[in-house]
């Protein structure tokens, strides 16, 4: 009896200072495009930089190296808002999962696929290639051949955006290996896709304080 009753109190002190909650909220994506960066010779430009923060409603978007017509590469951004997120909500992970896609001359990802955090705004913004290493990125898979779902463990970028002012999460797909010229791309499905890019975010929030009823209590302690 004296254990029951140890519960009891255990119970009565939970409810009356609040009790942290695990939640998990699937975000979509306020907006998610491709670009592809030229990387010279001949009559084609040279850019050391992709455009992350564009927007794009293609079904297909694409990421990794291309050597039809100019030699280039491909990378895909993703920006999400976390307003959604309850207040002091405590961050446990944050993951990406983007739908390979395999579009009809999709080079089956013979390569390695990073995810990397840029500064997001809404707006384009340049992210250069070369911060874009093994040492800078947030997780990495080896895309196979079927059509899945990638995931990429995103926690402490997004930790950084709820530990910030700006309340948008900017995340880039692209190639970690993979080099200008080499015909290993994939495509990834875009917001139009039957499977769109998703953000799952597990937190733990703090249920409010309440009153409770002596049969509240009861009925919860059973």
């Amino acid at each position: 009896m004296r254990h029951a009753h140890l519960a009891l109190g255990a119970l009565l002190v939970l409810l009356a200072a609040g009790v942290a909650v695990a939640d998990q909220m699937t975000l979509s994506p306020l907006q998610c495009g491709d670009d592809e960066r030229v990387d010279g010779g001949g009559t084609c430009p040279q850019e050391t930089a992709f455009t992350a923060g564009t927007s794009s409603t293609a079904y297909h978007l694409k990421a990794g190296g291309d050597s039809y017509g100019c030699n280039s590469e491909w990378a895909t951004s993703l920006e999400f808002g976390l307003d959604a997120l309850p207040p002091h909500a405590v961050l446990v992970s944050a993951t990406l999962v983007v739908r390979k896609t395999g579009y009809p001359d999709d080079s089956q990802g013979f390569f390695y696929l990073g995810a990397f955090a840029y500064p997001a705004t809404g707006a384009p913004v340049a992210v250069e290639r070369e911060d874009l290493t093994p040492e800078t990125m947030l997780d990495v898979v080896y895309p196979p051949a079927a059509n899945v779902d990638l995931s990429f463990d995103v926690t402490a970028a997004v930790q950084a955006v709820l530990d910030g002012e700006s309340g948008r999460a900017g995340l880039l797909l692209a190639g970690v290996y993979s080099e200008a010229g080499y015909e290993d791309w994939i495509s990834i499905g875009g917001a139009t896709y039957v499977v769109p890019p998703r953000l799952v975010v597990e937190y733990q929030a703090t249920v409010e304080d309440r009153a409770w009823s002596w049969s509240q209590v009861k009925s919860a302690y059973r």
